[in-house]
């Protein structure tokens, strides 16, 4: 219950200024009128026994003097001193920037000057060093590199890669070098001090095809000799006897007596393709049971004495002493017998007498001493491109023929120029010189079936080969 006396009172709690001022925490609380001052009051005289100031007399009440109230300018000054700080740092520093700056002004152009100094410097040393730096730096690259693949490459070929190429190589060798001899022919010619029997020494190379003793040379190996020995592979020596010499072919047939001999076998040189691996055997120089090893390098090559026969080319090594010795495929079976090279010494470019023409001479030499051959009386040539498209010709495979010998087997079968000759009883004929060796190897008298085109016009014709040694060749 609430009496007037309490009423009349000011209450401190609210009345009363607070003991801090506002501007302690930095805030501006003078945005309002200013407060209403309070004078000091003397406290009421209340008695000890009286109930309702009990409360009241316990409390301890602070009057705070009276301030003068200048809260709002003093806020307002402190508002500005504090913008005019921070202007007045910002001035002081720009200030002390810019002396530092005048009392330094030589360092800095020190500064400039060392930069610039070190710039040329290092210019000029990339100037004149710097190729030896790229050397040494290509020669590091590769020199590495060189270590990394001498590295790669040992480790590589520890497993032994190759190992199944060298031994074909090796078991090629090894089947034909028994079948490989070396030949001696002694000639007639006198010596130099006039001695009968003592002439110079025809040296070359051959082959035994067949376990009775038949051996196969090359006809100028044997030529103008009157005494010829066949030395095998294990150096035992045996006089030989002659049974046959074909000049055409530059082939010979000789025979010793031996019953334990080691024959090579055939091949088949039509078969082969240009690229195809091949091994000549022979003694050149006198460096007996030699082995070289190329390629078949061309086919169907002129001769030197006959320029009608159909060579094997070969890059592997021929030189003199292996003329008659073998040349053999990766089966070791005879595809040529090596006969010719290019100039006086090897350059790379050999000859082989193809075993399609060689095993055909052989029998004959076997057989009657001689070689018998058919004729056709024709004169082929290559077929060239323009023949090629005028006649509709699917390739350029055939022999053109360009004269026709009167009375001849080709005449009387009907055969003229420009007529190309396509088949030989079935076999394809791939340039003219194909066609001469078919004709040559055809017995005489015997009837051969034709294929060719006249005019655009596929032709079957039938022809009966003659004999080479009864019709003149003009």
């Amino acid at each position: 219950m609430n009496n007037s006396n309490d009423k009349s009172r000011s209450d401190p709690s609210t009345d009363d200024p607070l003991p801090f001022d506002s501007l302690e925490f930095g805030t501006d609380q003078v945005n309002g009128p200013p407060k209403k001052e309070i004078s000091p009051a003397r406290p009421p005289e209340v008695s000890p026994s009286s109930p309702a100031s009990a409360p009241a007399a316990s409390r301890s009440v602070s009057i705070v003097p009276p301030k003068e109230n200048t809260s709002s300018h003093r806020g307002k000054r402190e508002t500005l001193s504090a913008s005019e700080i921070r202007q007045q740092r910002r001035e002081t520093l720009r200030r002390k920037q810019q002396a530092e700056l005048a009392r330094s002004p030589a360092s800095g152009d020190t500064g400039g000057l060392a930069l610039m100094l070190l710039t040329t410097a290092l210019v000029f040393g990339l100037w004149f060093a710097g190729p030896r730096l790229v050397e040494e730096y290509h020669y590091a690259a590769a020199a590495g590199k060189s270590r990394a693949e001498y590295e790669h490459a040992s480790a590589i070929l520890e497993s032994d890669p190759l190992a199944s190429v060298s031994y074909a190589y090796q078991m090629v060798a090894q089947k034909v070098r028994p079948s490989v001899v070396s030949i001696t022919a002694y000639k007639r010619e006198r010596s130099s001090v006039g001695i009968p029997g003592l002439g110079e020494e025809g040296l070359g190379s051959g082959v035994i095809i067949s376990a009775d003793g038949d051996i196969v040379t090359n006809a100028h190996v044997l030529d103008g000799g009157y005494r010829f020995f066949v030395e095998l592979h294990d150096r035992r020596r045996y006089s030989a006897t002659l049974i046959g010499v074909d000049k055409v072919s530059d082939l010979a047939l000789l025979r010793i007596k031996c019953d334990d001999l080691l024959p090579a076998s055939w091949g088949d040189s039509d078969a082969l393709d240009v690229g195809s691996i091949v091994w000549a055997f022979g003694n050149p120089y006198q460096l007996k049971q030699t082995v070289t090893s190329g390629i078949i390098s061309g086919k169907d090559r002129p001769g030197d004495l006959n320029a009608k026969q159909a060579l094997l080319q070969t890059d592997a090594a021929i030189n003199k002493g292996n003329s008659g010795g073998p040349l053999v495929d990766s089966k070791g079976h005879v595809i040529g017998i090596n006969t010719a090279i290019l100039g006086e010494t090897f350059q790379g470019i050999g000859f082989a007498v193809p075993s399609s023409t060689a095993r055909y001479v052989v029998e004959q030499l076997r057989t009657n001493g001689k070689v018998t051959r058919g004729f056709l009386g024709v004169t082929p040539v290559e077929v060239s491109n323009s023949d090629a498209r005028r006649l509709a010709l699917p390739d350029l495979n055939g022999a053109k023929l360009v004269h026709v010998m009167a009375d001849s087997p080709a005449a009387l079968a009907g055969f003229r120029s420009a007529d190309v000759i396509r088949e030989w009883n079935g076999i394809p004929i791939k340039d003219y010189k194909t066609l001469y060796r078919l004709a040559e190897m055809t017995p005489p008298d015997s009837t051969v079936n034709v294929t060719l085109i006249r005019d655009g016009r596929e032709l079957d014709a039938s022809v009966r080969i003659g004999n080479r040694e009864l019709i003149p060749i003009q």
